[in-house]
């Protein structure tokens, strides 16, 4: 027997291994542990073995790699919310109007073929409020993601010199 009773109660293929915690660490292990209904050794290994699992598997990683790579995945979430809300615009402000405006205002009783439907309603100025707000949206995108610049007076042009 040695001084230390815990010693003897180790079987052959046990070890002892010692560590260091500062005092409050080892109270909240010790807790925890208690919590758990485990002895605070079992509880250490627990801890340990799943430590490794999530370093093998890439869960964690304590070096620069995965900070790179959470700046990575919020520049990608920034570009998909970009692109969700020119999406949501597109489809809520698709341009519609009723089959009354077109039996009212551009069918006849005379054949017309579909480019002249098209130059009539064009011309007739009945998609004016339809497009409007579509396209104006679609500028102020364009104008967020710095690809069009607005200036009073002139009007919109590309950005960065873009051709005139």
């Amino acid at each position: 027997m040695t001084d230390n009773d815990e010693y003897a109660k180790l079987s052959d293929d046990r070890c002892a291994v010692q560590i260091y915690p500062e005092e409050d660490v080892a109270e909240q292990w010790e807790d925890e542990a208690d919590d758990a209904d485990l002895s605070l050794s079992r509880y250490l290994q627990n801890l340990i073995h799943e430590a490794r699992s999530y370093r093998e598997y890439g869960l964690i990683d304590t070096g620069e790699s995965s900070q790179k790579r959470v700046q990575e995945l919020e520049e990608e979430v920034e570009r998909l919310e970009r692109r969700l809300e020119q999406k949501e615009a597109e489809s809520k402000d698709s341009v519609t109007f009723s089959p009354e405006t077109l039996k009212k205002e551009v069918l006849t009783g005379q054949y017309q073929s579909l480019e002249d439907l098209l130059r009539k309603i064009v011309e007739s100025g009945i998609l004016d409020d339809a497009l409007r707000q579509p396209v104006e949206n679609q500028l102020y995108f364009l104008a967020a993601e710095d690809e069009v610049d607005y200036e009073r007076g002139f009007g919109w042009k590309l950005s960065d010199g873009g051709e005139e």
